[in-house]
C-alpha cells in the first residue's frame, strides 16, 4: 500500500546581497588659485602702503582744521578801574572809543620788573595783525623802562595824545615803543608790533579810568 506524500513546494532561492546604488556627489569646485597679493611680496605691500597714504592724504585735505585760535575779549575797563582803586587813586590810563575792531586779549594789575606794581593792558588791531599795549607804574626804575621796551633804542620823539613821547624800536623783537615820564612820577609806556598809524590811534584814545 502506498502512502502518498505531500508534494514539497519548492522554495525561492535567496538572492545574494547586492549594495544598493549611491547617488555619487558631484565634484567639489576647484579652489581659486591664491591671490598674487595675499603672498605678501614687497612690491606688493610697497603697494598698498601707497593706497593707503593717498587715502590719508585725502582725509587731511578734506577735514576742515584750526588755522588761528580766536582769543576772547577781556575786560580791561574793570581792571585798570581796580587798578586805580588799589593805588589810592593813581591816574591810569586806558583807550576809550578805539575803532571798531580792537579787541582787549589782557589785562592785570601786579608786581612786574623790580616788584614794580604795574597796570598793563594789550590789544589787537583790525587792520593787521598787530598788537599794541600799554604799561603804567609809579617810581619806576631804568631797568623797568629798559624791560618794558624790550631794549628798544632810543629813535626821537612824537607827539600823541597832547604829549611828547620819546620813541624808542627793538630790532630784535621788531617793535615800536613810545615813553612819556610825567612830572608826578606816573610813566607810560606804549609797545606796539602794529603800524605807527595804529599806535597812534591808541594813544590819542588814552584817558583816565575811574576807580571800580
Amino acid at each position: 500500500m502506498s502512502i502518498a506524500t505531500p508534494e514539497s513546494t519548492p522554495t525561492e532561492e535567496a538572492s545574494p546581497d547586492v549594495p544598493e546604488p549611491v547617488a555619487s556627489e558631484p565634484d567639489s569646485p576647484a579652489a581659486p588659485p591664491k591671490s598674487r597679493y595675499s603672498m605678501g611680496s614687497s612690491a606688493n605691500m610697497v603697494r598698498s602702503l601707497i593706497v593707503i597714504l593717498g587715502l590719508v592724504a585725502v582725509l587731511i585735505a578734506i577735514v576742515p582744521r584750526i588755522s588761528s585760535v580766536d582769543q576772547p575779549a577781556v575786560d580791561a575797563a574793570s581792571v585798570v578801574g581796580y587798578a586805580v582803586t588799589s593805588s589810592k587813586g593813581v591816574a591810569f590810563e586806558a583807550p576809550v572809543g578805539l575803532p571798531t575792531g580792537w579787541k582787549a586779549t589782557s589785562a592785570r594789575y601786579e608786581p612786574s620788573t623790580d616788584g614794580i606794581v604795574t597796570w598793563q593792558g594789550g590789544w589787537t588791531t583790525p587792520s593787521t595783525d598787530g598788537y599794541v599795549s600799554i604799561r603804567q607804574a609809579v617810581k619806576v626804575s631804568g631797568k623797568w623802562i629798559t624791560a618794558a621796551t624790550d631794549d628798544g633804542v632810543v629813535q626821537g620823539a612824537v607827539q600823541a595824545g597832547g604829549r611828547t613821547w620819546e620813541k624808542r624800536y627793538s630790532a630784535q623783537h621788531n617793535q615800536t615803543s613810545l615813553v612819556d615820564e610825567h612830572p608826578d612820577g606816573l610813566t607810560t609806556v606804549i609797545t606796539a608790533t602794529a603800524p605807527m598809524g595804529d599806535i597812534l590811534t591808541f594813544t590819542n584814545d588814552l584817558k583816565p579810568a575811574a576807580a571800580r
